[in-house]
């Protein structure tokens, strides 16, 4: 007896053997016993002390069989490529079958060729290590498992060896083909030593690639450059195994099958898709290179990275992805704090995670108890991720702030610092003479004053000089120190990204103000990057950011200035601006993007996960803990100061004050110190008559022993808000401020894979319906533990040291002794940890909506709720649900000849919230508008009840969109109506008026967004049609015209007009009659794409889905007050021609005119 397929793991053939011949006595398990000792049970797959496994690892594939792996990053076309493989190969197997038939009993063509292929890639998303598997034999292949011995090695990951080992498992003479541009000497020294004589011993054919070259040459877009590379494998496929000349196929047959599958696979697109795929195909057959081996003591170059410069001694900072050549070690615990048990360490994970142990990985408790290590994503580098990655060009920069929020992976880092600190620190870590180090920063000051001067003077003339230049002009000026001094000094100045130019809130303003104040900005780009480029999107025509492709130089440098930001203070009060840092909730709302200057804002999430590249989720979650930590932190250490010093005070009189109430009023004194028994002293038993047998029991308890009690409970929780490390290595500054339950979806997947969890603080998954009921529990369990470790032992010292007369009364004892969050102040509901639940909009807004509604009603001070809004369930691979448009194209939203989608209304989940559920703060925002986002999110989390907000994120994948997009697909959902923006504050008052503010929305009094072309300043209307072009999920309802064709069709403007949702309701748009009539693909837009006018029929669909944002924003209007005069104006004209007054022929011909017409009356 025993157990297998433990952690997914496989049933391969040695753990058929290996069980068989641990039955028979000629095995053991790995603890040494067998089954001669009596032991009958083991198990098979992990690394366990109970596991048995055989010597013997036979592959058990079909004689003549070809077994392929590929190895690739998500999101670059390999699964893809690997299907298109598989295809081809069974088109060839018809091919064969034909030129030489033989048919089985039942008269039908018997296969002369099998096929088994599957990817294999873990809950990471785009840009995490993926493989494919494929075996194509003569015979059926009955194995299932994971491929250990395969003949060709398609690597289209260029830094696979920084990570794996793509040359495991070849057999004797197999091929690797390896993504490469480099020279064959090059490439031979990519190889690690260590694997170089297993390539020798084993003869290894080694050939190399240059797939981005030849997907580069075929496409200029940078999305199909990555995902056509994996089709240059293809055809290197063909070239170095056997399969062509073992089927005797010739090269025209080759072409023929695989333009036919191309033809299958991307006809649609077009036939410049179909040529430009055959010729990736072809150049990858012929520019497949073999190379010829080296030596094996070669210079080994397969890290891809030049070490950075390091500082001198040993630092302590949090362990940061990229900063593992730095020397420096991680952050020691408090010495008041206990030791970890080894469980709950860093060092113990990297054992079992990050150990080189891949798939061997032992069983460890993590996993046996559910529980996953918090802010392990912290360290993980995405340098293998990554082709290019930003470069900070500090001369362009204006710290406006937009990279840095936007930035979904906690990718750049930024502070702004005085002079001195920047040029002291670079000295007195990197500078190797002792003496001459002492010399430089005596120089300092000297050195600080003149950069300021040529600071100030380059400003005045925009000459724009960098600062590095600045200062090496001066420091090779100086006496009394070397060279070499001069050279490390101004080395690594010039490494790091320092802007004075044009951040004005920065330097000039400052410096203005107060002179010799202003100071440099910096944004330093992280090894979490996985280079998406959005920060470079967002940064527009400041071009502070530029996309470039990745060196080892370059990494060096953006490490070295990394390792370089962790030496530095976090950022000073003085360049916060408007932020304050020690009460956000009082700042201004423009000034709010500045809390991502402070580091343990930005840090509040670590990233480090396997979320997709630039995914839309990502920025939002961030914003969640980077407010709720700058909210929370500084009430946390205020009061941490506040217990300390109330301690101290109790300390030293506090048992004078409690003699004197023993003196005084003796039945006030028992009740107090039975007070501290009872709650502090833990002797508080289930009735009155409990305690007091529990407290007989314990004995007597000294007035000392009271007073040491209160002081250690106030000091512990003065440690626990400040001091804590709560996670192993990271700085201690306190306590967890929040809590996360999330429901299933992708923030639980991308999430929750070790060794990348993003998230520093408590967090727990659950089912999809019923994250938000678990998480209110968690909020319950909060007030509690709230209420007894921290609000009640400050409480009874209050009582004891401000009170002269009535120090405790019965009313308080009950109170104090069953207080919950209906007694607490203001201040101390404010300092309670918050709960965030998290969910995607099936789980919040559909399968677990009845979930949130209960939770929402409760009202609960310390809940609040996000709900990741995709619109399409995008971790289950594009389903529909309430809250999803009623565009169909996706699973279970079909669009077709019978139906283009849903005709059921967009659940709206956060209006539904506003109405019925009692006085919940709601907001439907995004990264749209950052600022106001962020600004709602403080006012939920001050909000004394429930605060549930409505963010669009965009779902690259699922969506259609480039990587770089979330930022402004969220501008253009919402200033499409797709998913306006509004805030609903029940301290607003008691109406609809008084509560909702649709502030940034733009053109707020009007149904759509009046905007203009900015080729030809011509204005139009800017629509749901138009954001549907910007995103491929809505392809199927649009169909590119050519201009002069645009004039057969109606103006999507006028269809609109004629339309209103109660004739989409009672279905008078299928009428041809009616006027509301809306043909299919009959009305028509125009868009600017890439500076062109292009022309577009829509589908009947789009225009009811038009029909039906339009009547979701006009309720929005009227909720918050706002006169829509459009509205108006369409109600007066379809009343005429309902009425008859106008003719429907009319209507027709003449729409807007007769629409302005009725706008004018309005005036």
């Amino acid at each position: 007896r025993g157990s297998y397929g433990i952690g997914s793991r496989d049933f391969r053939p040695e753990h058929v053997l290996g069980a068989y011949e641990y039955t028979q006595g000629k095995t053991h398990r790995k603890d040494g016993k067998g089954a001669d000792d009596g032991e009958t049970f083991f198990v098979l797959g992990v690394n366990h002390p109970y596991a048995v496994i055989s010597k013997a690892t036979p592959s058990l594939l079909p004689e003549k069989a070809i077994a392929v792996r590929f190895h690739s990053i998500g999101g670059w076309g390999m699964i893809t490529t690997g299907k298109n493989l598989g295809s081809i190969i069974g088109e060839f197997g018809d091919v064969i079958s034909k030129k030489d038939p033989s048919y089985d009993a039942f008269g039908a063509l018997e296969d002369k060729l099998f096929v088994s292929a599957n990817p294999k890639y873990g809950s990471e998303k785009k840009g995490a290590p993926t493989n494919y598997y494929l075996v194509v034999a003569p015979k059926p292949i009955r194995v299932n498992c994971e491929l250990n011995h395969v003949d060709v090695v398609l690597c289209c990951d260029p830094k696979a060896f920084t990570h794996t080992n793509p040359l495991e498992g070849l057999n004797p003479g197999g091929c690797l083909v390896w993504e490469s541009s480099d020279s064959p000497e090059t490439a031979w020294q990519r190889i690690p030593q260590k694997h170089r004589q297993f390539v020798k011993d084993n003869n290894i054919r080694i050939f190399i690639l240059p797939g981005f070259q030849i997907a580069r040459n075929a496409t200029s877009r940078q999305d199909l450059q990555l995902r056509m590379q994996g089709n240059s494998f293809l055809g290197a496929f063909f070239r170095v195994s056997s399969f062509l000349d073992d089927n005797s196929i010739n090269e025209d047959q080759f072409r023929d099958v695989v333009e036919k599958q191309y033809q299958k696979k991307f006809g649609r697109f077009g036939e410049a898709v179909v040529s430009s795929n055959m010729e990736v195909m072809t150049q990858g057959f012929n520019l497949t290179q073999e190379i010829t081996y080296g030596e094996v003591e070669d210079a080994d170059t397969s890290s891809m990275r030049q070490s950075p410069l390091a500082p001198l001694g040993d630092h302590e900072i949090a362990p940061t992805a990229g900063c593992a050549e730095s020397g420096c070690s991680s952050c020691e615990p408090p010495e008041e704090q206990p030791e970890r048990a080894p469980v709950q360490t860093l060092a113990k994970f990297d054992s079992e995670f990050r150990n080189g142990l891949g798939y061997h990985q032992p069983a460890g408790p993590l996993s046996a108890m559910g529980v996953m290590a918090s802010g392990t994503g912290a360290t993980q580098s995405k340098y293998v991720a990554r082709r290019e990655t930003p470069v900070y060009i500090a001369e362009n920069c204006t710290q406006c702030m937009e990279c840095i929020t936007a930035c979904p992976d906690t990718a750049l880092p930024n502070t702004s610092q005085d002079v001195e600190t920047i040029l002291s620190t670079a000295a007195r870590n990197y500078i190797n003479n002792p003496e001459e180090r002492v010399t430089l920063l005596q120089a300092i000051p000297e050195i600080e004053k003149q950069s300021r001067e040529q600071m100030v003077e380059s400003v005045q003339a925009k000459s724009d000089k960098p600062f590095s230049d600045i200062v090496s002009e001066l420091v090779s000026g100086l006496e009394n120190i070397s060279d070499e001094t001069k050279k490390e000094f101004s080395g690594i100045i010039a490494q790091l990204p320092l802007a004075y130019s044009n951040v004005t809130a920065i330097f000039r303003a400052v410096e203005k103000k107060s002179p010799g104040n202003g100071g440099l900005f910096s944004i330093f780009v992280s090894d979490l990057c996985k280079g998406c480029g959005e920060c470079v999107q967002v940064c527009g025509d400041h071009d502070a950011l530029r996309m470039t492709v990745e060196t080892e130089e370059l990494n060096a440098q953006l490490t070295t200035a990394q390792i370089f930001s962790r030496l530095l203070p976090d950022t000073p009060q003085k360049f916060l601006g408007l932020y304050q840092d020690d009460a956000p909730q009082d700042s201004r709302e423009a000034a709010l993007r500045n809390h991502m200057m402070v580091r343990r804002n930005y840090e509040a999430l670590v990233s480090g996960d396997g979320a997709c590249a630039g995914c839309g989720e990502k920025s939002v979650l961030h914003a969640v803990a980077s407010v709720t930590e700058a909210y929370m932190r500084p009430l946390y250490h205020q009061k941490a100061d506040r217990l300390r010093e109330k301690a101290d005070v109790l300390e030293a009189s506090g048992l004078d004050r409690l003699q004197k109430l023993k003196d005084s009023d003796p039945e006030t004194y028992v009740l107090y110190t039975r007070c501290i028994a009872h709650i502090i002293m833990g002797l508080g038993g289930e009735t009155e008559e409990d305690t007091t047998h529990r407290m007989e029991q314990h004995g007597p308890i000294s007035d000392e022993e009271i007073i040491n009690a209160l002081v250690a409970v106030l000091r512990q929780d003065a440690f626990n808000h400040k001091d804590l490390q709560s996670l192993d290595g990271r700085d201690a500054r306190g306590q967890s401020v929040m809590f996360m339950g999330a429901s299933t979806g992708c923030n639980t997947v991308y999430g929750s894979t070790p060794p990348g969890n993003p998230h520093p603080y408590p967090w727990m998954n659950s089912l999809f319906q019923d994250g938000a009921t678990i998480s209110w529990l968690m909020g319950e369990s909060l007030i509690v533990n709230h209420a007894r470790r921290s609000v009640v032992p400050e409480r009874l010292s209050d009582c004891l040291m401000q009170r002269d007369e009535s120090v405790l009364t019965d009313k308080e004892y009950f109170n104090l002794a069953r207080l919950d969050d209906a007694l607490m102040t203001e201040q101390e509901l404010r300092e309670l940890p918050k709960v965030w639940v998290i969910g995607g909009d099936g789980a919040l807004g559909d399968i677990g909506f009845q979930n949130v509604s209960k939770v929402i009603l409760q009202n609960r001070p310390n809940v609040k709720i996000l709900m990741l809004d995709t619109q399409v369930y995008s971790n289950t691979g594009g389903q529909n649900s309430d809250s999803s448009t009623m565009l169909g194209g996706y699973d279970m939203n079909q669009f077709g000849a019978a139906s283009q989608g849903k005709l059921t209304e967009k659940k709206n989940v956060a209006e539904a919230f506003t109405s019925g559920h009692g006085s919940p703060f709601v907001a439907q925002v995004s990264m749209a508008n950052a600022a106001k986002m962020y600004k709602a999110m403080l006012d939920g989390i001050e909000y004394r009840g429930t605060a549930f907000f409505q963010s669009y994120t965009t779902c690259q994948p699922e969506h259609g969109v480039a990587d770089h997009m979330s930022a402004d697909q969220a501008k253009l959902a919402r200033d499409s109506r797709a998913m306006p923006e509004f805030v609903f504050n029940p301290r607003g008052g008691e109406t609809s008026q008084e509560t909702f503010n649709l502030k940034g929305n733009p053109t707020l009094n009007r149904d759509w967004w009046e905007t203009k072309y900015a080729s030809t300043g011509e204005k139009y209307r800017y629509t749901v049609a138009h954001w549907a072009l910007t995103e491929a999920r809505f392809r199927k309802h649009v169909k590119e015209i050519k201009e002069e064709e645009a004039m057969e069709f109606i103006h999507f403007d006028d269809v609109l007009l004629c339309v209103t949702q109660d004739d989409v309701t009672h279905r008078r748009v299928f009428d041809a009659s009616h006027r509301s009539h809306v043909p299919n693909f009959g009305a028509y837009i125009k868009a600017e794409i890439s500076g062109k006018m292009r022309f577009f029929s829509v589908s009947r669909q789009m225009v009811l889905f038009a029909v039906e944002r339009r009547k979701a924003w006009r309720m929005l209007q009227s909720k918050a007050g706002v006169d829509n005069k459009d509205y108006r104006a369409q109600r007066e004209l379809i009343k005429k021609v309902d009425s008859g007054k106008i003719e429907i022929s009319s209507l027709l011909g003449r729409t807007r005119e007769l629409f302005d017409a009725e706008l004018e009356a309005l005036k």
